[in-house]
């Protein structure tokens, strides 16, 4: 926004509006560290109104995507070069390095020759002796530049491999919950793991080849220059090595495909029984999984062997031919020092020499289509995840002059998709700042995903949701989200302590804050019970503590974040009685203090609630608490 004339607040600089509500707006100032808040009033006095909206340029979509899907670069290959050259200056040491290596292989040869051809004809043991001697400096130097430029190369791709990691994960956490609801735990999985085969291949011998691929046409050169028949002969040789390659790819690329799906399977497989170990024993499904899982793994050992016998088919088919280039060099090489008197015995061995050093990268070669076909499903893999369109962001969330709790459902209407029937139409709800709010409704009618909405897991096909009078379309997903505390219907926790699980919910909050939060959920008793406390391990998914504890550090962890809204789905269900009324109790002190959404079968005893709904197929029904004290469901 412009500053007014002759306002000296100003300075005559522009500033950036951030966001704004009726009351106040945050600005940003220039010279200011960070963006302050400022009366709607004094804003309009200090600023003539006059703005400019910058918006990005997207261009027209052509998959259906949203436009900041078309803004990303598809994650491909060409992901990887602005990292590369994030580090010149290693690449730069790299290729000296490869330089040097190079020269000093162009060196071996050429001694090898001189030795053969002029010091043992005419016996200079005073020259054998120098020319051994720089040999071994030579093949010393060669090793320690190979060892530098190795360890340089590893650890640029320890870096890119943090960078890739770090940058995949990230994105993952923002993706949309539908995006896990379609792809199994196990899949998931495996795709995050080629995040380790593009790392081997880029940062492997893909860096080293490439670094030493130009230096032979300098050997191509020599070559020719000692008997253009012999290279002629070595290049055919290794053209029919590279054909083999290309007539093989994609054969390879089809049964490496064919390799990760059935991986993929199988972990899936795995995760999911291995997590809901307790219901296969109960239900005795260990027969029917192991045969199951033999015949899965069957399926996959089978894929991995016709992977690598075609490899092996194919790596013996060109060493083969590379021991047919070596036979072919000796035979004709040794007939043309007996017929012709300027090709001498020395240049035979250093043409061998040159030739080796020739088709070693080419053999090279050969292993890394392998591995580069490998790294291509990987890339095409994780861009599958890496060309998901994430949930909105905000860098800087919408402050508001106070906190207030407010929802208005407006006309939604929502199913999970088209060819589904239309789970609730016409639906509209107002809760207000500081209710106490319950839903109920048969199994399936859509409570649980009512929550799910609020919280911007599913997108309605109809109408609006309010938050504070803000549509929930135009916040971004942790904007949203930081409205609210849930306890969900399944309660999850996590590997560690329980105090590392409750301050996951707010870390800056303090032990006694932690505590407040336990006794507000009935489960401080139980916690200092334990030996160790609040700093007992739990396990995996909470595994050491019951259905109850575990849903009441749930509840407690939800309270701790002090939303503005809380909501309960079903969160009193692994709750005994005389629990669940100590639960109600504590609950009813939080009545005014912050806005409340019970979702649940039947209320649980002595729990005031300000207005009870029922959701039915014609949409939403008041109901009247039953008879009581006022204000309270019993």
């Amino acid at each position: 926004m412009r500053p007014a004339a002759g306002d000296n607040a100003a300075q005559g600089h522009p500033c950036l509006l951030l966001a704004r509500n009726e009351a106040t707006a945050l600005i940003a100032l220039p010279g200011q560290g960070a963006p302050h808040e400022v009366g709607i009033e004094q804003l309009a006095q200090r600023h003539t109104g006059d703005m400019l909206l910058v918006l990005p340029r997207v261009s027209e979509p052509t998959d259906g995507d949203s436009g900041a899907r078309a803004l990303r670069r598809p994650f491909g290959f060409a992901w990887f070069g602005p990292e590369l050259l994030k580090y010149r200056r290693l690449w730069q040491e790299v290729l000296l390095a490869s330089l040097a290596i190079q020269l000093m292989a162009l060196g071996m040869p050429l001694l090898t020759q001189t030795i053969i051809d002029k010091v043992i004809v005419h016996h200079t043991r005073s020259t054998l002796v120098v020319l051994v001697i720089g040999m071994g400096c030579f093949a010393l130097f060669s090793a320690l530049l190979s060892w530098l430029r190795q360890y340089l190369i590893l650890h640029t791709g320890n870096r890119i491999d943090a960078s890739l990691g770090a940058a995949v994960f990230e994105h993952l956490l923002r993706l949309p919950p539908l995006y896990f609801q379609h792809r199994p735990t196990g899949v998931v999985t495996a795709r995050l793991q080629g995040v380790e085969t593009i790392r081997e291949f880029l940062a492997g011998a893909a860096i080293t080849l490439i670094l030493d691929l130009p230096f032979l046409l300098i050997f191509v050169g020599i070559m020719f220059y000692y008997s253009t028949p012999l290279a002629l002969m070595v290049l055919v040789v290794l053209a029919m090595v590279m054909a083999l390659s290309l007539a093989v790819a994609p054969l390879f690329q089809a049964r490496l495909q064919r390799q990760f799906m059935m991986g993929a399977r199988n972990q899936a497989f795995v995760t999911e029984y291995v997590a809901a170990i307790e219901t296969v024993k109960s239900l005795q499904l260990e027969p029917q999984l192991r045969s199951r899982y033999r015949s899965f793994l069957a399926a996959y050992l089978q894929a991995g062997f016709s992977t690598r016998q075609l490899g092996n088919s194919y790596d013996t088919v060109a060493g083969l031919l590379e021991q047919a280039m070596s036979l072919l060099i000796l035979g004709i090489g040794a007939y043309t020092v007996m017929e012709s008197p300027e090709f001498t015995t020395g240049m035979l061995i250093a043409f061998q020499m040159f030739a080796a050093r020739l088709s070693q990268p080419m053999m090279r070669l050969v292993g890394l289509w392998q591995q580069f076909q490998q790294a291509r499903l990987a890339v095409a893999r994780l861009g599958d995840l890496m060309d998901a369109p994430p949930e909105p962001y905000v860098l800087q969330a919408t402050r508001q002059a106070q906190r207030r709790g407010q929802v208005s459902i407006v006309g939604l209407g929502f199913r999970y998709d088209d060819q589904q029937p239309w789970l609730y139409q016409n639906l509209s709800l107002e809760i207000r700042s500081g209710e106490t709010v319950a839903v109920m409704g048969a199994s399936g009618c859509g409570k649980s995903t009512l929550a799910k909405l609020l919280q911007g897991f599913y997108v309605p096909q109809q109408g609006r949701i309010l938050i504070n009078d803000i549509d929930i379309r135009h916040l971004g997903a942790n904007e949203l989200r930081r409205h609210f505390g849930v306890v969900p219907q399944e309660t999850t926790l996590f590997a560690g302590t329980i105090l590392d699980n409750l301050l996951l919910a707010n870390p800056a909050a303090g032990f006694e804050q932690v505590c407040q939060a336990a006794r507000m959920a009935e489960i401080h008793a139980d916690i200092e019970a334990l030996p160790q406390g609040y700093q007992s391990e739990i396990g995996e998914r909470g595994a050491g503590l019951s259905g109850g504890q575990r849903q009441r550090i749930a509840i407690a962890r939800a309270l701790l974040k002090r939303p503005e809204i809380l909501i309960f789905d079903e969160a009193t269900s692994a709750l005994d009685g005389v629990t669940a009324t100590a639960f109600a109790q504590t609950v009813n002190h939080l009545r005014g203090k912050v806005t409340m959404l019970f979702i649940t079968h039947g209320l649980p005893p002595g729990l005031q609630v300000d207005a009870l709904y029922r959701i039915t197929p014609q949409g939403v029904e008041t109901v009247e608490p039953m008879t009581g004290s006022k204000g309270s469901a019993r």
